[in-house]
């Protein structure tokens, strides 16, 4: 990693974007910053006065991040990082408070504003009318005597048929597990841009912490698995700052990521240098990632070097980058799809059976090496 230099959404981490260059970053900025006014008039709500100078920015943060989100969806934004630091600024000299520069604001990469998410304990067993809906967060084990060890799947932006898929590969293999849905119970449509992989994450933890609680669970053997958007998440849950900034008393005892990335570029952002790191280089946990070499939404080149200087570092990492691969290899019910960065680049979604398969077996094998 050159340097651990985050600016986003409004909140200037260590650095300034001196080395980022956009025409449209004040435009984009101020659009912004305009959005925010009009959807919170009550400058009284928006600009509060009690708690610290760091609890205000970080207000503000939330704020902001709700408005780029959407702006970066329907791609009116190129620029979304850097532009939201802009209006981050314009919306903190509004409500007079001091510069986000002085703050030492925790790592914006964490910040969530989804509220907890809540597991069901029963214990259940797959069925004939069972869905990948009816799984969503809820636990379902093999018919057999437990304790087992358990995965928790974090999705893509929603539910899709593949993670029932993936379930019963999993609970074939003897593994109890938990299909996270992050969306659902918040009343969240389906590839919604709210939700970042920090909710993903924060609510992957939330299904372990439940998952702890339950005798027929192998409580040392609780596994987490995701793809795309739950993949980012896969990545930051193999480092202990997430524990920390989510109160977590527990860590997962590996992590899996399906075509997801080390930084949020891709999707996330179409400026050079303003990616954010989801990968971290102080991970402990081991960590499997698994790559596709032709992934626009989520390049494998955002991982290296930093894959590699990891592994020489002694931390337990491992990848795999399937050559002739796109984005969402298991995803049968998005062959087509066509994926279009702001820059115009284009990758249609084509399913793979075969890395499928191949990728349903890595996964496997990692956790029952890690026991």
């Amino acid at each position: 990693m050159t340097a651990r230099l985050w600016t986003v959404f409004g909140v200037a981490c260590a650095c300034a974007l001196s080395g980022v260059a956009h025409a449209n970053v004040e435009t984009e900025g101020q659009l912004i910053f305009e959005n925010v006014l009009r959807s919170n008039p009550d400058k009284g709500k928006l600009c509060p006065t009690d708690g610290t100078v760091e609890d205000r920015v970080k207000h503000i943060k939330g704020i902001v991040i709700k408005e780029v989100m959407p702006l970066m969806e329907s791609r009116r934004i190129k620029d979304p990082f850097p532009a939201g630091m802009k209006a981050g600024e314009k919306v903190r000299e509004f409500c007079g408070y001091q510069s986000a520069s002085t703050v030492g604001m925790k790592d914006v990469r964490w910040h969530t504003s989804l509220p907890p998410l809540v597991v069901d304990p029963v214990q259940r067993h797959l069925g004939f009318f069972t869905s990948e809906h009816s799984m969503a967060n809820r636990v379902f084990t093999p018919e057999a005597p437990g304790p087992f060890p358990a995965v928790v799947i974090s999705h893509t932006k929603g539910i899709s048929p593949h993670l029932l898929v993936h379930a019963k590969e999993l609970i074939s293999a003897g593994f109890a597990v938990v299909i996270v849905d992050t969306y659902g119970p918040r009343n969240i449509a389906n590839n919604a841009s709210s939700v970042t992989p920090a909710e993903s994450a924060k609510d992957a933890y939330a299904a372990l912490a439940a998952l702890q609680q339950l005798a027929y669970i192998k409580r040392d053997r609780i596994y987490q698995t995701g793809y795309s958007l739950g993949g980012y998440a896969s990545a930051m849950l193999a480092s202990p700052e997430g524990a920390r900034q989510f109160n977590s008393s527990y860590r997962f005892r590996a992590t899996v990521a399906n075509y997801a990335s080390c930084g949020l570029g891709g999707a996330f952002s179409g400026a050079i240098g303003s990616k954010i790191q989801t990968l971290s280089e102080d991970s402990d946990r081991p960590l499997l990632m698994l790559m596709a070499e032709q992934d626009i939404e989520a390049p494998p080149s955002l991982c290296f070097p930093l894959l590699e200087e990891m592994k020489k570092q002694g931390k337990p990492v491992e990848w795999h980058v399937y050559p002739n691969t796109t984005h969402a290899w298991d995803k049968a019910e998005h062959q087509g799809h066509v994926f279009q960065l702001n820059s115009g680049e284009t990758m249609t979604y084509r399913y793979d059976a075969a890395v499928t398969a191949d990728a349903t077996r890595r996964m496997i094998e990692f956790f029952n090496l890690h026991q």
